[in-house]
């Protein structure tokens, strides 16, 4: 098919007409790095949910704790859903500049350590709350700046 043809058929493609589905197109890149650092977080959190479930095996030898480790369901799934958040991750640096969207991706710190607290129990320390804030700040601060254009 010729180039011409090409955009000859594009013409013809039902274009969206809702402000809604204009809306999303206009606004997919930040969609992509937003899920994509949710994806990110939440599989770390399965992963090791999984990984807290499952008994002691230390005595193991290295291959066997690996593989043991590898397949249980609740870390399969987590890297799963991680490997959701990596694909959206494409989407959003092909659209946008990398140096828009990875200072983004340390939201993914904040998340995390909320979730060790709350669905892990896990016990956090002011200093870690500290960095926490820290690092809120310094994304609201970078995205704020002057943004770039999509490609």
């Amino acid at each position: 098919m010729t180039a011409s043809k090409r955009t000859n058929l594009v013409e013809f493609l039902p274009q969206p007409s809702r402000p809604y589905v204009r809306l999303i197109q206009s606004r997919l890149a930040e969609i992509a790095v937003f899920t994509s650092v949710l994806c990110a977080a939440c599989g770390h959190i399965m992963i090791k949910y999984g990984l807290n479930a499952m008994p002691s095996i230390v005595d193991e030898p290295f291959v066997t704790r690996l593989m043991t480790y590898m397949f249980a369901p609740r870390v399969v799934l987590g890297l799963l859903i991680y490997g959701v958040g990596t694909l959206l991750w494409i989407v959003a640096v092909a659209k946008r500049d990398i140096s828009y969207v990875y200072p983004i991706s340390a939201l993914n710190y904040v998340i995390v350590v909320m979730a060790g607290k709350w669905v892990l129990g896990e016990s956090i320390s002011t200093g870690r709350w500290l960095g926490v804030l820290v690092v809120m700040v310094g994304v609201a601060v970078l995205q704020t700046s002057k943004k770039d254009k999509a490609k």
